[in-house]
């Protein structure tokens, strides 16, 4: 199941995100803000401050755990997946917003996480009048693919984009989807 992270519910997730972040950029050698070495002094600020977007309505982050019961906060281990939304603050572009990161935990890959993450984006994002969704994943990765599959177009490549750990460089592809906002 997905959920759109609420701070009274799911707060008590954030050590547990920033370990799925690190250990996307660790183990996957996924390119993100960071390189190796990791600390929770360099990702738990970080993540507070993805947070505190999303307290104010610029970001959306989703969450992908099992079924929770109304009320009852799920544990740390529970957490599967994320994925994050940053909404344009312009009033030039107030239709769109950027997917920012789609992570899955590798005990539940393959299983169709991303795919139910990115589609409770693209809701959240329907919901708040946004019709046009960009994103930009390594290129030649499992994110573009999945992308792909999921009706992104491509925009184009860049390569030698990001640096990576062994000091070299990779390549990232730019999509984007276009859809109808859900009627307010």
């Amino acid at each position: 199941m997905t959920y759109v992270f609420s701070p009274e519910q799911h707060g008590q997730l954030v050590a547990y995100i920033a370990a799925l972040h690190a250990s996307c950029i660790t183990l996957d050698h996924m390119v993100g803000p960071f390189l190796p070495p990791l600390t929770n002094e360099k990702l738990l600020p970080w993540w507070k401050q993805r947070i505190a977007e999303a307290a104010t309505g610029t970001r959306v982050i989703v969450l992908l755990l099992p079924d929770t019961p109304p009320g009852k906060k799920p544990p740390g281990t529970d957490l599967r997946g994320l994925a994050m939304l940053k909404l344009s603050e312009t009033e030039t572009g107030s239709f769109r917003g950027q997917i920012d990161a789609v992570l899955v935990d590798r005990k539940h890959r393959r299983q169709g996480g991303a795919k139910m993450l990115v589609a409770a984006l693209e809701y959240e994002a329907s919901r708040r009048g946004r019709s046009l969704l960009l994103v930009d994943t390594e290129t030649d990765s499992a994110g573009e693919t999945v992308f792909k599959k999921l009706g992104y177009i491509e925009i184009g490549k860049v390569p030698h984009f990001s640096r990576t750990l062994a000091n070299g460089k990779k390549g990232e592809t730019f999509l984007y989807k276009e859809f109808l906002p859900s009627p307010s």
